[in-house]
């Protein structure tokens, strides 16, 4: 029983195998007639599409020779001859399909489906370049264009499954009710990542900062090394990468160091009680024309900031360059130094905290 089931089994395999294949179904199972109606079908195939070929080659030829005379558009001209090749492609496989008993209500439907996929990808592409040419006009950022880009694509791919689905029976108005479900769940799912997303859009439309921009972000401060639509990372003076989310940088204090040509700062130094502060302001002022470091204009500034139990504390203003941003604690560490060795040189003292102590001897 079982020996005979397996018959039945592989009988009914080959039949449907004989019958994908093309053979006429009144034929008894003759392997030879298989590949005789094969070999015709596969041979009619062939010289069809060699000469659905020949004619797009033809075509794409004269097209282009026009092309060169007239010095038209190479957009347009890519479009047409990207159309020629689609109609090849499509006249192609329906006639593959049709060799092999495909039903011409099939037929008719492939047809109609890819003329409406070759409609979308026209609109897709002239959408984008009339898109992409608008948006250069008011210097939008390149990652902001290539969301919008993105955006579009991806729409209109939907609208272009949808469009294809309806031509082979399927129930659109169903379908895009279960993705405004699905959407719906997703977005429940994923709100920090929507959060980030539009915080990210933000961002690129704001311009805050930019690639190559120093910023302090809360606590963390370096250079901007890319802006996601997620995600913000910034490289600190370690060398460290730190990716922050987009959402808390959108609720951030942000600190553009580098947002203007040019930066100043702040450094501290002391000098005695009994010292000139014209003359100290004069020393450090020449140590610091001296140095390249240092912009001479605006030139730096030398103030009294206040008077403390051990001297008098003076408050150097300097200004400096957004490329000297990364070298900044170094530069402030070699002020200092360079402000002791000129009070020295000068013979200002440069008062410490001490204290002295005040004996009475006895009578």
């Amino acid at each position: 029983m079982l020996e005979h089931f397996f018959d039945e089994f592989l009988n009914s395999l080959k039949r449907s195998l004989f019958l994908s294949m093309g053979a006429p179904d009144e034929h008894h199972l003759d392997w030879n007639v298989l590949a005789a109606t094969l070999l015709s079908k596969l041979l009619i195939s062939a010289l069809l599409i060699g000469l659905f070929w020949l004619l797009g080659r033809g075509l794409s030829i004269v097209l282009n020779s026009v092309a060169r005379r007239f010095n038209s558009n190479p957009i347009l001209i890519n479009m047409l001859n990207n159309t020629i090749q689609f109609f090849w492609i499509l006249a192609s496989i329906i006639t593959v399909l049709s060799q092999f008993g495909v039903s011409e209500s099939s037929l008719q439907a492939v047809s109609r489906a890819a003329i409406v996929s070759l409609l979308f990808y026209i609109i897709w592409t002239l959408f984008t370049k009339l898109t992409m040419r608008f948006l250069d006009r008011f210097y939008i950022d390149d990652s902001l264009k290539q969301l919008l880009r993105n955006i579009i694509s991806v729409l209109l791919v939907i609208l272009g499954i949808a469009a294809i689905m309806a031509q082979f029976g399927f129930n659109i108005i169903s379908i895009m009710a279960g993705l405004g479900i699905v959407g719906i769940a997703v977005s429940f799912a994923a709100q920090s990542t929507l959060s980030n997303f539009i915080a990210g859009i933000t961002i690129l439309i704001e311009r805050p900062f930019q690639i190559g921009d120093w910023v302090r972000i809360n606590k963390f401060e370096g250079q901007i090394t890319q802006i996601l639509l997620r995600t913000t990372q910034i490289r600190n003076r370690d060398n460290l990468l730190i990716i922050i989310p987009n959402s808390t940088v959108a609720n951030a204090e942000v600190t553009n160091l580098t947002a203007h040509e040019k930066m100043r700062f702040e450094s501290f130094c002391r000098v005695a009680l009994h010292e000139d502060i014209e003359r100290a302001r004069m020393v450090i002022l020449d140590r610091l024309n001296q140095e390249d470091e240092y912009l001479k204009s605006p030139a730096p500034s030398v103030d009294v900031h206040e008077f403390a139990e051990s001297g008098i504390v003076v408050i150097v203003r300097y200004w400096l360059m957004p490329y000297q941003m990364e070298r900044l604690p170094r530069i402030q560490e070699k002020l200092l130094e360079q402000i002791k060795e000129a009070l020295r040189d000068a013979q200002i003292e440069v008062p410490f905290p001490h204290m002295k102590l005040l004996s009475e001897q006895p009578k």
